[in-house]
């Protein structure tokens, strides 16, 4: 049963996640963290949170371990605390390209759940691949309860999450670089800087929602902007012309290419 939720490493995302699963679920469970640099930890300790000063004292403490480390740190972490790891209690990962087997490889001995979230975790609208490996239904149920607070939970089989990271784990870069390009046009046609990305913000926040809201395929709903001879065919045609589809439909598999080469 989980009672108690620690986390290693307090960087973006394992802020992200301390700070939305603490704002949530304070009055159920006990929550404890380590990091190396202790002043990102600093804003937590005020809601209650345990400050620990190694990562073993976490393991030893926790029934759900969250290792939100860079994928370069994994293996000397699972060194330091696969002894505490002992039967009750579960690992959970968001450390990219680090496989189930490879945590296993380093004495791992207790259920795995492997993660990948997305950056826009930070304010309650990610979305998380999760997959189980000896999780007991209750458990996983639990899992899905806590997250599910912070963004959009998908369980799937892991040799789906390379395809998962390159699609949706590294998606906000792209989808930040292209309402760049909309705010540097804006710019250009004569907006103020914040002006043009209070616009920006706007017009992909609602396009968005319109999607999800919508039954309409997606080529659909760009068709009912169009009007004949008008601006936005024009523009849509220049879109078109360039491959834009292509582009994008490259950028992920390029990534998922890379998302291979890391898997370890």
């Amino acid at each position: 049963m989980i009672k108690t939720i620690g986390l290693i490493g307090c960087g973006n995302m394992g802020g992200a996640l301390l700070g939305g699963l603490v704002k949530n679920f304070s009055a159920d469970y006990s929550f404890l963290a380590y990091t190396r640099t202790v002043s990102r930890l600093e804003p937590y300790l005020n809601l209650g949170v345990e400050l620990c000063f190694s990562a073993q004292e976490v393991a030893a403490k926790s029934d759900l371990v969250i290792i939100a480390v860079k994928p370069g740190q994994v293996s000397a972490i699972l060194n330091q605390i696969a002894p505490d790891l002992t039967e009750g209690k579960i690992l959970l990962s968001v450390a990219a390209g680090i496989s189930i087997a490879a945590m296993r490889s380093q004495g791992v001995n207790c259920p795995i759940v492997r993660s990948m979230p997305d950056t826009p975790a930070l304010v309650g609208k990610g979305v998380f691949a999760l997959a189980f490996d000896g999780v007991a239904p209750e458990s996983k149920a639990k899992i899905f309860e806590l997250f599910s607070r912070l963004g959009l939970c998908l369980e799937m089989a892991e040799e789906k999450i390379p395809a998962f990271s390159a699609l949706i784990g590294a998606g906000p870069a792209y989808v930040f670089a292209m309402m760049q390009a909309f705010v540097q046009a804006g710019v250009t046609l004569g907006f103020g800087h914040k002006e043009a990305r209070s616009m920006v913000e706007a017009l992909f926040e609602g396009s968005a929602v319109m999607a999800k809201e919508s039954p309409e395929h997606l080529m659909a709903l760009r068709d009912q902007v169009l009007s004949p001879a008008g601006l936005t065919i024009a523009g849509t045609n220049t879109l078109d012309r360039a491959g834009l589809t292509g582009i994008l439909v490259d950028c992920v598999l390029a990534a998922y290419k890379r998302g291979q080469e890391m898997e370890g």
